[in-house]
Formats: C-alpha cells, structure tokens, sequence
C-alpha cells in the first residue's frame, strides 16, 4: 500500500478518543515504520512526525514513552537529514526532559539524542548544552536501561560538530568518569559495551591523554573484569587517535599498568590477546613521544 494511503488510518488512531490503547498501537506502528523502512520514510516524514506529536503530552505515561520512542526511531531513520520534520516536537521533548522520570524520560532522552545529530553546529551546540543539565544528573542513576540510554546520548552529543573540545572537557568528563568508571559497568555486557564506545568518542573530542590519564591507574584494579575493560578502551583510543599526545610520563604508567594486568591475568587464553594488543598500543606511545 505504502505510507500515504496508511496516513490518514494512523492519523485517526493516534488522536482516538475512545482508549489509549488504540493511540498507543497507532504509535507503535509509525515507531516500526520508521525501524522497517529506514531512510525510505524521508518523503513521509513531516506527515508521521504530525501524526503523532500530540502523543507528546498525553495524560497515559505509556503513550507519552511510545511517542518518544517512534519520534527517536524516525531521526534515527532520517538521519542525517529532516531536522524540519521535527520543528513541532522540539518544544514538547525539552519541556519533558525536566518533568519526567524513569521509562519516559529515558524514552524523551533517547529521542533528543537521535534529533541533535540532524542539527546544525549551531543549534546542535545550543540544544545540547541545554540536555547536558538532565544527563548529567541522571549519570548517578542506579537504573541499567537509563545508564545505556545516557551513555548512548552523551556519544552522539559529543560527536555532534557544534559540540567543542573545551565544553565537553569541563562539563562532561569529570562526572562521566566519576559516575561510569567503576566496577559495576565492567559486569554487564551491554553497558560495557556502551561505556568503551563513549568513551572513546570522549578521547576523539578532547584528545587521547585526557582520557588514557583519567583511567591509566585503574589498571592495576583488584577486579579483572574491569582492568579488561580498561586495557580494550585504552587500546581502542591509541588505535583511533594514536599517542602523539601521550607524554612520557603517561607512557611510563601505561606500560606498568599493562605489565601489571599480563601478570595477575587468570584466564589466559581469554585475555592474552587482549592484553598484548593494548601493550602494542603503548609500544606506538614511545614512536609518539
């Protein structure tokens, strides 16, 4: 059938008065439109997005978590193009972000930060700076979905042109650090996971010695876990950025630090590589310096 001739069905469901249930399913299908069509939604953008901006404010939390949650998955599926479509939501998303909490505000972050990489540098630097106020209190969040969803905004906030090297150090690192760099994250895979990449999206904006110094001495943890996940996030910064800024001072600590973790390894056919592959990043830290 194709999107145009489903438009004015979806419309009318979005805005049922009868139930939520229905405004809610209305939703869910524009949120799976957009995940099954990818960029094909480009022409039909501005129309679904009006389709369901009222879900925005609607008295069913449920309804207002979905809204935001398709909004995300359509900038997700647009990018990087239609930061127009999403002029309507832009006022409602922010307003959210600093009435919510839980599931919604997780759903009203995770659409703010698929809308901000369609940005201009300019706008992208003004909204960001606005968003950072929310993420950076929700950094101590003891929930796991919040922390992956933060984790994934402050990498796609930091990797935005309009975002400087100076904001992101003095507003963004200190508490990042503070709050992700601990024990905890290294024991759940799929945080893990998150904390590495944004970390080194981190390192890519504000150098890899800012970074690498910030954990360097967590290599000598008593838990392997997270000594593992130190060895991978340095060894993923030296790859991108190489290790021209790393003086030799830092690379004193890195090598001892390596040592420190080829020597207390337990399972060794698991971390050998790893750790041998972050030492040969320390090796290109003495060309560097």
């Amino acid at each position: 059938l194709g999107v145009p001739a489903l438009l004015p069905f979806l419309k009318a469901v979005c805005a049922s008065k009868k139930s939520w249930q229905a405004r809610h399913t209305g939703v869910k299908i524009v949120q799976q439109v957009a995940i099954l069509m990818g960029c094909s939604v480009l022409p039909h953008l501005r129309a679904l997005v009006e389709a369901v901006e009222a879900g925005l404010v609607d008295d069913q939390a449920k309804v207002r978590t979905m809204t935001a949650l398709a909004l995300g998955a359509l900038a997700e599926a647009s990018h990087p193009y239609g930061i127009e479509a999403f002029d309507s939501v832009l006022k409602p998303l922010w307003k959210g972000i600093r009435q919510h909490r839980g599931k919604g505000l997780a759903a009203f972050l995770k659409a703010i930060g698929f809308i901000i990489p369609l940005m201009d540098a300019e706008y992208a630097s003004y909204y960001t700076k606005e968003v950072m106020v929310v993420l950076v209190r929700e950094f101590s969040s003891p929930d796991d979905e919040m922390k992956k969803i933060v984790l994934r905004v402050v990498k796609q906030c930091v990797h935005t042109e309009g975002v400087t090297a100076d904001y992101v150090r003095a507003e963004i690192v200190p508490d990042f650090f503070r709050c992700f760099w601990v024990r905890r994250m290294a024991l759940d895979r799929r945080n893990y996971r998150a904390l590495v990449e944004t970390t080194v999206e981190v390192a890519a904006k504000v150098g890899a010695a800012e970074v690498v110094g910030r954990i360097v001495d967590d290599l000598k943890d008593e838990s392997e876990a997270y000594r593992k996940m130190v060895v991978e996030t340095v060894q993923q910064v030296l790859q991108r950025l190489s290790a021209a800024d790393v003086d030799a001072r830092l690379e004193e600590q890195l090598v001892d630090g390596l040592i420190f973790v080829f020597q207390e390894q337990t399972a060794v056919a698991d971390d050998a590589p790893e750790a041998a592959g972050g030492g040969g990043g320390g090796g290109s830290g003495g060309g560097g310096g």
